[in-house]
């Protein structure tokens, strides 16, 4: 695996370089403060923009609170969802804010790739807790390599209106388009607090022109400890109208924040489906029913330079049935750039 180690070489000496860096006080803004600086005020400039006037049509002025919810469980380890940019942060997050982000992908079985990605947040402040323009992972390149389901993969752009919550339960309903085809969304989230751990399940419906009906549920259960480390358990499940059976999954994973600005997160997931039916590239062509993917991974992030540049290496290894559970070795590398109003 020379490539392999190449790139983590490469990327530690980049890493130990801007740590060095980051002790030198920055007197005067560099040309990269600046361009930055004025960026972000756009962006949060084209949101309150949107937000004026949105909140305009709705008839809703500066006195009227009846767009903001009821109160609802908000667990420590939503910081922890927010440091590592997760699916799980990205739909539930009020930040304001545009990413730019490189995902370059090399797999020793597979196809290596290389995407610029871009993702937006813009929740309105007026009403923050029921509109939200959103853009996720819009990409130069639509190939999609072995993901985990926790990924972000597809290319969404639309707005969401966040209900009220009702015996607990929020409810969230989105339109917009998944590449170029339409698509209509309702999540539901009945978050709830035991005495040692965080358990929130969600249940999201999803009917699209290209992808038809599809549905998905979630149940994770947090356990947080007092030195900033985390452990999570995920079950999920999810159908599709156009594939015989349903895909699961269990997936643990452990977080830890060893310094402010630095995560790891060691990630187990075993991902499987009730009929199962193998690629035709392989010799085999019978459906069965189990578990058909394990996946391990472990992802090390970091914010370096400027509090808005970050860097994510994601070494990992899968044992998949299409590749006769041989081992597919890869190396994920990110560098994310943030505009706007992220902590």
């Amino acid at each position: 695996m020379p490539i392999l180690r190449s790139i983590l070489i490469t990327t530690l000496c980049f890493s130990l370089s801007y740590t060095e860096q980051t002790k030198i006080l920055i007197e005067e803004p560099s040309y990269y403060d600046i361009v930055h600086a004025d960026v972000s005020k756009k962006v949060i400039d084209w949101s309150t923009l949107a937000d004026t006037t949105i909140s305009q049509w709705l008839g809703n002025d500066e006195s009227n609170l009846s767009c903001v919810s009821t109160k609802v469980i908000k667990p420590k380890s939503k910081a922890i969802d927010a440091f590592f940019q997760n699916n799980k942060y990205f739909n539930e997050t009020e930040d304001t804010f545009i990413r730019l982000r490189t995902d370059s992908d090399f797999q020793s079985k597979d196809s290596s790739s290389f995407n610029l990605r871009l993702s937006a947040q813009l929740p309105f402040s007026k009403c923050r807790q029921q509109l939200k323009l959103f853009v996720e992972d819009i990409s130069l390149n639509s190939d999609k390599q072995l993901r985990t389901k926790s990924d972000n993969a597809d290319t969404n752009l639309g707005i969401r209106y966040f209900g009220k919550v009702k015996s607990g339960i929020e409810s969230r309903y989105s339109l917009g388009l998944r590449g170029i085809n339409p698509y209509i969304s309702a999540r539901y989230r009945l978050p709830f607090q035991t005495d040692t751990w965080f358990i929130d399940t969600t249940q999201t419906f999803q009917y699209s022109i290209k992808d038809n009906f599809e549905e998905e549920s979630n149940i994770y259960f947090d356990r947080e400890f007092q030195n900033k480390t985390l452990f999570r358990f995920n079950i999920q499940r999810g159908t599709t109208s156009d594939v015989k059976g349903m895909d699961y999954g269990f997936t643990f994973q452990y977080y830890l924040n060893p310094k402010q600005n630095v995560g790891l997160r060691f990630s187990q997931s075993f991902l499987g489906n009730t009929k199962y039916k193998t690629p035709k590239n392989i010799n085999l062509s019978k459906t069965y029913s189990g578990i058909n993917n394990y996946v391990t991974s472990l992802s090390y992030r970091a914010n370096i330079w400027r509090k808005w540049f970050y860097y994510e290496i994601r070494p990992a290894v899968n044992f998949h049935k299409k590749y006769n559970y041989e081992a597919n070795y890869s190396v994920r590398l990110f560098f994310d750039f943030y505009f706007g109003e992220y902590h």
